[in-house]
Parts: structure tokens; C-alpha cells; sequence
């Protein structure tokens, strides 16, 4: 009986308390881990959306300055009209109604603002802000306005938001020509409102994608100034200090009916280009309820396994240490069960204390060999369910990919003028047959009007795809800063100054990308009927009655070009239907047919050629018609762009 009492001690130390320290030590760790995994997950989750939000805002930021140079020349136009009626008129009599309305400007979207010394508002065509103080609103305009005043210049600022309607607007700033006064416009745009409203949406839907995530907001704040749409004072104070020290601000929320801890925190991002806009705000709210229960959880199923472990490890114990007496035989036949893959058996023996260890030893044994059996059915159930948490991964990264270029699609087309347009300026037929390879492509159309002179091309840019589009986003603004530089410049001069700004940009110490553009460059003057054009690499076709004027281009790309030279203007003498054709490789480059061969130059010639008679609409149907006919079933080879004007 003492054997048996001391057998029994010995097992429940020897084996009860181990367990109770790993299972304690277990507890400890998990807890520990699942509490840093929970903090590092949220920051995770914080900086993934910060990352998203900087792309978003670099992408947006961009596609607003390209934007903006369509309405700087107008403004400053605008503005040197009403500096010559200031030299006539009292700034704070003068009829600004009328005045907009003699200068064409739209009642609905645009504004005349004049500020006096006293950065007082004297005089506006948007009476709420009549007498405003920009003094009193905030002392960060003081600084701004007397630079104003002191380099008597235009200055122009970025797209922001007006103060009193919410209205996303573009302001320019010009002194008066007796310096007393300063010149103030605002031009509202639907699609820098569009690009705005796009911006937002995609940055507030990112908290579906992150569990502890539930709020995200972006403002474009100035210093010292509150943004209406924060109710709360303690966030309101949050705001501001974030745009005032241009450093992340983190505060609990005082929230009683949420179960778990919520999170405001303010992260500041700059700002492209603004002398006025202190930078953008972006608003985290974080919640850690999922994760408290998913711990909570997870500690209660722990307890219940600890406690019902103990349990019955010590009933086996027990039971184990009784029936530790039986004969050796009874060990030997027990013994041979093994080799037969039967591990339910256990042992019995009585006798000395060897016995008992052998009995306790073989026992061990049998046990440790069905948990190892049934270990391993468990982890090839843990490796599938880790596979299938894969898969989910890749399906959502491959998800995310796919939505940010269909963004950079929206981006892209954006850029790219209105076909309307073009047909505005000339007639109807002129066309745009324009087939990217992919969602986003590295070919662009491009066209200006200033005055009598129309600029229009077709370009082709290094690759298709992502690295295509990006390089024709580089290329189309450096097309529109050429221009803004000299409306009046020929073609050669033009593409000469674009080759120096995207050699200049693709270029960066030691770094050189060999990227660029091959492109056909064309401006005609509606008064003189005299074309001007430039080929980069891609020549130009005028279909005139039976004939077809062929002019060749420069051999060389827009780009880094070893031995480069100024590009050639070429002048033509246009006539009546003469058809002017630009377009990129893609089309002639496209293999399909019955031999799958590429379908050549000479026969997309012989083509414009047997339908020249057709609308510019009946011409691009046929030619995308005949491109669908000849590729066919086959993959498209490149990019397709295809311009066409007919003059009248």
C-alpha cells in the first residue's frame, strides 16, 4: 500500500506539476504575443493606408497640375484686363459683375476679388465674402498677401477648397497697377471637383479593407484655420496642431458606449507645390474591440483546454499508478502488441519497484506514440487551412493591383483631350482611333488650340502597360509646359524643348533611363492654311484627290539620343480635302491574317487611301473594322492611335 501511495506521488509530481509550468509559461507567451501581434497589426494597417493615401495624393496632386495649365494663361489673361480697367476706375466702385460678364467669365464659376492694403476684401462678385478680414481670419495670410504686394507679379496657386461653400477652386493673385490693391480669382472646375470627389472616395473606402480601421478622412488644411466639417473640439485642437507642427497627433476618444479603446490620430502629408495650403491632414479611427475579443477568446478556450488537461491527466495518473502490478508476462505479451500498430494498449503489473518503472516507462511510451498519431493528423489539417490563408492573400493583393492601375486608367484618359474638341476646331471629320493594349497604354493623342493656331500629335511612348503610361504622362506635360513657355514657337523648336525636359527628368546623376517618345507633331493656322509639322521617328501622310504627300521624319526619338540635332520644321500649303493622317506604329505592326504576318504600312496606306472619299466617322469605323478583321483571334502586338483631319 506505501508502494502504491508512493508510486502515485512520484507520477503527480513528476508529471502534473511539469505540465502546470509549461502550460503556465504557454499561457504567458501566447497572451504576450497575441498583445504585441495586436499593436503591430494596427500600426501595420495605419501605415499601409498611409502608403495607399500618398499614391493616391502624388496621383492626384499631378493630374491637378496638369489640369491647372489649361486655366493659368486664362487667368493671368483675365487678370491684366482688369488691371488696365483699374488704371480707369476706383477699385471699390467699380461694377465687378459687369466687368466679369464683358470678360466672358461664368457667373456660376468664377469670381473677382479686390483686397486692399488692410488685407480687407473692398469690392467682389461674391458678396458673402464682401468686407472679409484676412487678418483676423488667420495671421498666415499676412505674410502671403505683402509678397504678394512686394513682387507686384501673377502668382497662381493650387486647386483648394473656399472657405464659406465648400467649392474646390483655383485662385490667382495679381497686384492693381497702383499697387494699392490686389487682384484675386477664383475659378471653380467641375473635373478638379470630379478628381477631388475621386480622391476622397477611394482614400474613405480603404477602412473596409482593414479590420481595426473603422473611420478615414482627408483635409486640406491651412494653419491655424478649423475645418467646419470637425464637430468634435478635441479632435477640432488635434487638427490644428497637426497642420501647426506638420507632425502626427494621436488621441484616445472620450466614446462610453464603445466597448473597446478608440483612436483618432491625424497624420500630416505635404502638399504639392502651394504657397497657401499648409498640407494634407489624413484621419485615422481605430478601434481595438475585434482584436480585444478575438484575445478574449483565445484566452477563455485556453483556460478551458489547461483546466480539462489537468483534469485528466490526473484521473489517468491515478488510475495508471493502481495498475502497475500486474505480472511480467503480461508486459512481454503487451509489448508485442507494438509491431502490430495497436497503441490502445496499456499495462498492469504488480511486483517490485523495477517493475513498477518498467510498467511506468512502457505506459509513457504508448501514450507519447498516440499523441505523436494523432499530432500529426492535426497538423495536416493546420498546413491546409495555412494554404488556403495563402490563396486568400494573393487574391486580395492581385485585387488591389488591378484596382490602382484602373485608377491610373482614370488618371491617364483624363489627359487626354475630347475628340469633341478636335472636331470643334476643324469639322466633323476629324477622327481619334485610339486602341490601348492594355488598361493603360504608353500611346497618346495630344491637341491645343491657342488663338488660329491648332497643335495636335500622336505619340508613341516607350513600352505599354504601366511603364508606357507612365513615360506618356511624363511626355504629354512636358508637351503643354513647351507650349505654355511659346505659343508662338514652330514645331522643331517645340519638340526640341520637350526632348531637353524629359531628357532632364528621366535623368538624375549617375541614373539615366533611355526612355522617350517617337511622335508626329502638327500645328495648322486656320487663317493662312499653312501646316507646320515635325515627325519624331513617325512620318506624315496627306491623302490629296489620287495623291499621297509622304514627309519623312527625323531619325531620332524625343529622348536621350547619342548624336541628337535639332528636329526639322517642315511647312505644307494645305488644300481643300486634303486628308491629314498621324498615327503610331501599332496599327501597321499588328500580326493577324491568314499567315499571321504583320499588316505593313503600304497596305494601311492603300486603305486610307480606297476610303478617303468616307466622314471621318465612316473612316474610323472602317479602320477599326479592318484592324479587328486582320487580328483576328491573336493577341494585339502594341498600342493603336490613328489621327485623321479633313480640311473643308
Amino acid at each position: 500500500m506505501k508502494t502504491k501511495q508512493s508510486i502515485l506521488r512520484q507520477l503527480l509530481v513528476n508529471i502534473l506539476v511539469p505540465v502546470l509550468l509549461i502550460f503556465s509559461t504557454v499561457f504567458y507567451l501566447t497572451y504576450q504575443y497575441n498583445l504585441d501581434k495586436v499593436e503591430n497589426d494596427i500600426q501595420q494597417q495605419k501605415k499601409n493606408i498611409v502608403e495607399e493615401t500618398r499614391n493616391l495624393i502624388e496621383y492626384y496632386d499631378f493630374s491637378m497640375r496638369t489640369h491647372e495649365q489649361s486655366l493659368i494663361q486664362r487667368m493671368q489673361n483675365v487678370s491684366g484686363e482688369i488691371q488696365s480697367v483699374l488704371t480707369r476706375q476706383n477699385a471699390k466702385t467699380v461694377d465687378l459683375n459687369s466687368l466679369r460678364s464683358s470678360l466672358g467669365m461664368d457667373p456660376a464659376r468664377e469670381d473677382i476679388y479686390l483686397i486692399d492694403r488692410n488685407l480687407r476684401i473692398v469690392n467682389t462678385t461674391f458678396k458673402p465674402d464682401l468686407g472679409l478680414d484676412f487678418k483676423k481670419l488667420n495671421q498666415t495670410f499676412i505674410p502671403f498677401f505683402n509678397q504678394i504686394f512686394r513682387s507686384k507679379k501673377f502668382k497662381e496657386d493650387r486647386f483648394g477648397l473656399e472657405i464659406k461653400t465648400g467649392k474646390i477652386k483655383k485662385y490667382s493673385y495679381q497686384t492693381s497697377p497702383d499697387g494699392k490693391h490686389i487682384i484675386e480669382l477664383g475659378f471653380y472646375s467641375k473635373s478638379a471637383d470630379e478628381f477631388k470627389q475621386l480622391l476622397l472616395s477611394k482614400i474613405r473606402s480603404l477602412d473596409k479593407r482593414f479590420e481595426a480601421i473603422d473611420r478615414v478622412e482627408l483635409y486640406l488644411g491651412v494653419k491655424n484655420i478649423p475645418d467646419i466639417s470637425i464637430k468634435d473640439p478635441r479632435l477640432q485642437k488635434a487638427y490644428l496642431q497637426c497642420l501647426d507642427k506638420k507632425k502626427n497627433v494621436i488621441i484616445e476618444n472620450d466614446n462610453p458606449a464603445s466597448k473597446g479603446k478608440e483612436f483618432t490620430e491625424y497624420v500630416f502629408l505635404p502638399v504639392l507645390e502651394s504657397k497657401l495650403y499648409s498640407g494634407y491632414v489624413l484621419e485615422l479611427g481605430t478601434n481595438d474591440l475585434p482584436y480585444q475579443n478575438l484575445i478574449n477568446d483565445l484566452l477563455l478556450r485556453f483556460g478551458v483546454i489547461f483546466g480539462l488537461t489537468l483534469v485528466i491527466l490526473t484521473v489517468i495518473v491515478y488510475f495508471r499508478s493502481r495498475k502497475l502490478t500486474k505480472p511480467i508476462q503480461q508486459l512481454a505479451l503487451k509489448t508485442e502488441t507494438i509491431s502490430t500498430d495497436n497503441l490502445d494498449q496499456s499495462i498492469e503489473i504488480t511486483g517490485s519497484l523495477e517493475l513498477d518503472l518498467l510498467s511506468k516507462n512502457f505506459n509513457s511510451m504508448m501514450q507519447k506514440l498516440r499523441l505523436s498519431y494523432e499530432n500529426l493528423e492535426e497538423k495536416v489539417v493546420e498546413r491546409t487551412h495555412e494554404l488556403q490563408e495563402q490563396k486568400l492573400i494573393v487574391e486580395s493583393k492581385n485585387h488591389e493591383i488591378v484596382e490602382s492601375i484602373q485608377y491610373a486608367r482614370f488618371i491617364q484618359q483624363a489627359l487626354l483631350p475630347l475628340e469633341s474638341e478636335i472636331q470643334a476646331s476643324f469639322d466633323e471629320n476629324a477622327f481619334v482611333y485610339y486602341a490601348p493594349k492594355d488598361i493603360i497604354a504608353g500611346d497618346f493623342f495630344w491637341f491645343e488650340k491657342r488663338g488660329h493656331l491648332s497643335w495636335f500629335a500622336v505619340a508613341d511612348c516607350t513600352g505599354h502597360g504601366v511603364p508606357g503610361a507612365m513615360v506618356s504622362v511624363l511626355c504629354i506635360n512636358a508637351l503643354y509646359q513647351s507650349l505654355a513657355l511659346n505659343p508662338h514657337q514652330r514645331t522643331g523648336e517645340l519638340l526640341d524643348q520637350v526632348r531637353e525636359l524629359v531628357v532632364q527628368t528621366l535623368t538624375k546623376e549617375a541614373r539615366s533611363v533611355k526612355d522617350g517618345m517617337d511622335i508626329s507633331l502638327g500645328c495648322f493656322n486656320h487663317e493662312t492654311k499653312m501646316l507646320q509639322w515635325t515627325g519624331a521617328n513617325n512620318p506624315l501622310w496627306i491623302f490629296r484627290g489620287e495623291e499621297i504627300l509622304v514627309t519623312a521624319p527625323d531619325k531620332q526619338p524625343v529622348g536621350q539620343f547619342d548624336g541628337a540635332k535639332p528636329f526639322t520644321t517642315h511647312e505644307i500649303q494645305l488644300e481643300a480635302n486634303d486628308w491629314i493622317i498621324l498615327f503610331s506604329d501599332g496599327y501597321a505592326d499588328q500580326f493577324g491574317g491568314p499567315k499571321n504576318k504583320k499588316y505593313k504600312y503600304a497596305t494601311f496606306r492603300d486603305f486610307i487611301q480606297a476610303h478617303r472619299n468616307k466622314s471621318g466617322a465612316e473612316l474610323k469605323a472602317s479602320l477599326k473594322e479592318e484592324f479587328e478583321n486582320w487580328k483576328g483571334n491573336h493577341e494585339q502586338t502594341d498600342d493603336v492611335c490613328v489621327m485623321g483631319i479633313k480640311l473643308v
